[in-house]
């Protein structure tokens, strides 16, 4: 019989094997879904069209495969007693119902299974994972991103900015995109780059020197990206945090509050709209969204219940509606919640707001009643939906897919958080246990 020493050694060295491998998948995970360096890993030229160039679909792959490898890790880990988040699957089942009316059933069903197989991912991660290395990690990949672009924009300007011939038209010429696509999707990743460089600094684990030039980077690539949209959101994101943090009210109270204050807001944009927009430089259209979203709007109540089709509602249906009618650049609503509704209507806008509101409302009861870390954690987690809410009024990232830095985040809170407050991490199973639990089924809860 073996000591029983050796045998706790071994659990040991197993469970930390099970770590790492996770740790890496879940890098992985991230790097893939919010495919960084797009431009040169795919081998597009940013000045060709994509309809007429070859690509490289070698991150589509790792987008189907790297799912199945966390999944597969995690039923290694805990044996088939994993725990899965009702509440956050709602939308994705509803997203894959979708292909059944889609105007694209094959692109529908594709991008909707992805969007499924990413939460199911980040579940089976965050079965294995402390909450505090999943946060760090979070942070990390967003201090990599926001250092690259700085060097993508300043050493290889062809790929880190917007160029004069570029398909995108001329208008952004000169403007920062750094690692991503386009300028508005750095702004959004360097709007919650800046909030979480500067509220949560800890959680870089670096020297204060390091932690200096990740800020002052952020700060850059939010800056030269000049998204009007993203400074908004980081302003009201920043005074909603401070709120939260500092005052000492329940948590009805602190809704009340933040609605109200929204309310207000939305009150004297409404009757003094003209003069608002002409401060930070932008006409009252918000440079012809307002046009684009009476064109969306008009055709969302040709299908208002049910959408179009996850994915294909806005882009093999909308987008050629909006080019046909003069929007030659307009490739998309320009609105997260329209984008939703273009492809679930308004079924699944409901759906996926009471989501977000149920995890916002939970993850605000924990950051109350925590403090430490933990608070740090739950409240780092809880950044991205309140700010995939606020940037959606600008743009479609934040809700429709998981195809940006923000959608990406966005749905790992979602399925992160109601996890993390479900689990309780001193009672999980040995690696070695977990293996031989073959009775219990996979369990759901709301």
């Amino acid at each position: 019989m073996r000591p029983l020493t050796k045998s706790h050694a071994h659990l040991q060295m197993s469970g930390l094997i099970y770590s790492k491998a996770a740790e890496l998948l879940f890098i992985g995970l991230l790097l893939v879904f919010i495919y960084p360096f797009y431009f040169v890993i795919s081998g597009v030229d940013p000045t060709i069209p994509n309809e007429g160039q070859s690509q490289t679909k070698i991150v589509y792959h790792l987008q189907m495969a790297l799912p199945f490898f966390c999944l597969a890790i995690a039923l290694l880990y805990r044996g088939s007693d994993i725990c899965l988040p009702a509440i956050t699957m709602i939308y994705p089942v509803v997203c894959l119902a979708s292909t059944i009316w889609s105007v694209n059933p094959y692109v529908t069903f594709r991008e909707a299974s992805l969007l499924l197989l990413y939460v199911l991912a980040i579940a089976a991660i965050c079965q294995i994972l402390d909450i505090g290395v999943f946060c760090k990690i979070i942070v990390r990949v967003l201090a990599f991103l926001m250092l690259a672009s700085v060097v993508m924009a300043v050493a290889l300007p062809q790929y880190g900015t917007h160029q004069l011939d570029d398909v995108l038209g001329d208008a952004r010429v000169g403007l920062w995109r750094g690692v991503f696509v386009h300028k508005n999707q750095l702004g959004a990743a360097s709007s919650i780059s800046v909030f979480i460089f500067l509220f949560f600094r800890r959680l870089i684990s670096a020297s204060v020197g390091f932690q200096v030039i990740c800020i002052v980077a952020a700060i850059a690539c939010l800056i030269f990206a000049e998204s009007a949209g993203s400074w908004v959101a980081l302003c009201i994101l920043m005074a909603y945090y401070s709120l939260l943090r500092t005052a000492p009210v329940s948590r009805n109270l602190l809704l009340l509050i933040v609605f109200g204050a929204s309310a207000l807001a939305f009150t004297v944009f409404y009757f003094f709209s003209a003069d608002l927009v002409g401060i930070v430089g932008r006409d009252a259209t918000f440079t012809g969204r307002t046009d684009i979203w009476r064109i969306v709007l008009d055709a969302i109540w040709q299908q208002s219940l049910l959408g179009f089709g996850y994915y294909a509602g806005t882009h093999y249906f909308m987008r050629p509606l909006l080019v046909g009618q003069l929007f030659s650049a307009a490739v998309d609503p320009h609105n997260g919640y329209l984008d939703v509704m273009l492809g679930t209507g308004t079924v699944g806008l409901i759906l996926l707001l009471c989501c977000i509101a149920s995890v916002i409302v939970t993850g605000i009861d924990r950051i109350k009643t925590s403090a430490g870390p933990e608070r740090d954690f739950f409240g780092l987690l809880l950044a991205f939906p309140i700010l995939s809410l606020l940037f959606s009024f600008f743009e479609t990232q934040g809700m429709s897919g998981v195809h940006d830095l923000l959608a990406a985040l966005t749905f790992l809170s979602l399925t992160a958080i109601p996890l993390y407050l479900r689990l309780d991490r001193g009672t999980r199973q040995s690696p070695t246990s977990a293996a031989h639990t073959g009775s219990a089924a996979l369990t759901f809860y709301k």
